[in-house]
C-alpha cells in the first residue's frame, strides 16, 4: 500500500542537502546513491547499517509522518491541497543544526526560538489530515514499540503520530537507533558527524518548500515525488488576509 510523506528537504542547491545526502549515501530527490564518509574504526558496513533506517527515508525534517491516503482521498487531491497550502506560507530560517543525540539516534536538530517550525509542522499536521487513513492495529502496535507516554498515545490516536503539538522537536535523522550499539562506536559515529557537518555551523537553514514523499510499497525507498516551494512573504500574506476577509465577510451573513 502506498504511502505518502510531508517533509522539508532542502533545496537541491543548497549545501545542506549536499552534506546530508553524502551522510546517508542516498539522495531521495532523485540524484541516486552517495558514497559515504568514511569513519576511522568504523567498519563501512557497520555504518552502512547505521544509517540504513535513515536512508530510507531520505535527508529531511518531518512535518506530517507517512500515512496512508484514505479510501476516498485520491493523490490528485493531496496535490491540490498542498499547492494552496504552501501559496499561503511564508519561509523560516532557523539557526545552523546541530548534530546531537535525540532520543536513540543521531539527528541535526536546531533552536526553534519562535516556535515557527513546530507551528508549520502543526499546521501540516492537521491540514491534511483529512486525508488520512484511520491507523491499522498493526500499525498502531509498531508505534507502541517506542514505549509511548500516555500524551503520546493521545497524539498517536488523534493525528495517526505521537510526536505532534508539543512532542514535536525539529530534527533531521541521521542513523538508526544507537541502544545496541557499543559506546565507542556510537561515539566515533557521533564525532564523524560533528565534523562532517562543521564547515555549516554559520549556515541557516531555510525552510522554503514542502516536499511530498512517496513510498510505492511497504519497505521501499521513499522518494520525492512533488516539491511545493512557499510563496514569497507578501504574496502568501496577500492570500492570507483573502481568506480571513472572505471567513468574515461569511459569518456576517450569517443569522443573527
Amino acid at each position: 500500500m502506498t504511502r505518502y510523506a510531508l517533509y522539508f528537504t532542502p533545496s537541491p542547491a543548497s549545501p545542506w542537502h549536499a552534506a546530508g545526502t553524502q551522510w546517508l549515501g542516498r539522495d531521495a530527490l532523485g540524484g541516486g546513491s552517495r558514497e559515504q564518509p568514511h569513519i576511522p574504526g568504523v567498519p563501512p558496513e557497520l555504518f552502512a547499517q547505521l544509517t540504513r533506517a535513515a536512508r530510507r527515508y531520505g535527508f529531511h525534517a518531518t512535518l506530517k509522518a507517512p500515512f496512508r491516503l484514505a479510501e476516498d482521498a485520491h493523490p490528485a487531491r493531496l496535490l491540490e491541497m498542498a499547492g494552496a497550502f504552501c501559496a499561503t506560507q511564508q519561509p523560516i530560517v532557523l539557526p545552523a543544526p546541530q548534530v546531537a543525540r535525540h532520543r536513540d539516534f543521531l539527528a541535526l536538530t536546531s533552536e526553534d526560538a519562535g516556535g515557527e517550525a513546530a507551528a508549520l509542522a502543526m499546521r501540516c499536521v492537521s491540514h491534511f489530515d483529512v486525508l488520512r487513513a484511520r491507523l491499522t492495529p498493526e500499525e498502531i502496535a509498531h508505534r507502541r514499540r517506542d514505549r509511548l507516554t500516555p500524551r503520546q498515545e493521545i497524539l498517536l490516536q488523534r493525528w495517526g503520530y505521537p510526536y505532534t503539538e508539543e512532542q514535536f522537536r525539529f530534527h533531521m535523522t541521521l542513523t538508526g537507533a544507537l541502544s545496541g550499539v557499543a559506546a565507542e562506536t556510537a561515539a566515533r559515529v557521533q564525532s564523524a558527524a560533528q565534523r562532517h557537518f562543521a564547515a555549516l555551523a554559520q549556515t541557516p537553514l531555510r525552510i522554503d518548500g514542502l516536499s511530498i514523499m512517496r513510498e510505492a510499497a511497504p519497505g521501499a525507498p521513499f522518494l520525492l515525488w512533488k516539491r511545493c516551494d512557499f510563496a514569497p512573504p507578501h504574496v502568501a500574506l496577500a492570500g492570507a488576509s483573502r481568506r480571513l476577509l472572505a471567513a468574515e465577510s461569511a459569518n456576517d451573513m450569517q443569522p443573527r
